[in-house]
């Protein structure tokens, strides 16, 4: 929720250079509906509740789930998504990843700005 706030800081800027913005949750659609409207956010959230894309992506932070967090959300211990950004080209192609080490850790707005301007420059 942190990253979504302060990304909705920035959307602005981010949909000013022709980007898109999807989020991927493993939330059910409906849980992700409530807080996108919530937060107030322009972006689409797509689920991936049975968290098939954790392996593929390399994004699973085995493990990582805190013990603060409400029972019904799984676990302590348990393997949790790492908070990836990846940007994308118009054709699909992968131009940037962040992918940290923890869930702790995510993208600024302005790195996803800063990678934004970067990959439209080398293009």
């Amino acid at each position: 929720m942190t990253e979504l706030g302060e990304l909705r800081k920035s959307y602005g800027e981010i949909a000013a250079r022709g980007v898109e913005v999807v989020a991927v949750s493993v939330d059910p659609p409906e849980v992700s509906e409530r807080l996108r409207r919530r937060l107030g956010l322009e972006i689409r959230f797509l689920s991936d509740a049975n968290a098939t894309l954790m392996d593929p992506l390399h994004i699973r932070h085995r493990g990582g789930r805190p013990g603060f967090l409400p029972p019904a959300e799984g676990a302590a211990g348990a393997d949790i998504f790492l908070p990836t950004t990846f940007l994308l080209d118009g054709d699909g192609v992968i131009r940037w990843i962040y992918r940290p080490d923890t869930y702790r850790v995510r993208a600024s707005p302005r790195e996803v700005l800063a990678a934004i301007d970067a990959a439209r420059s080398a293009r």
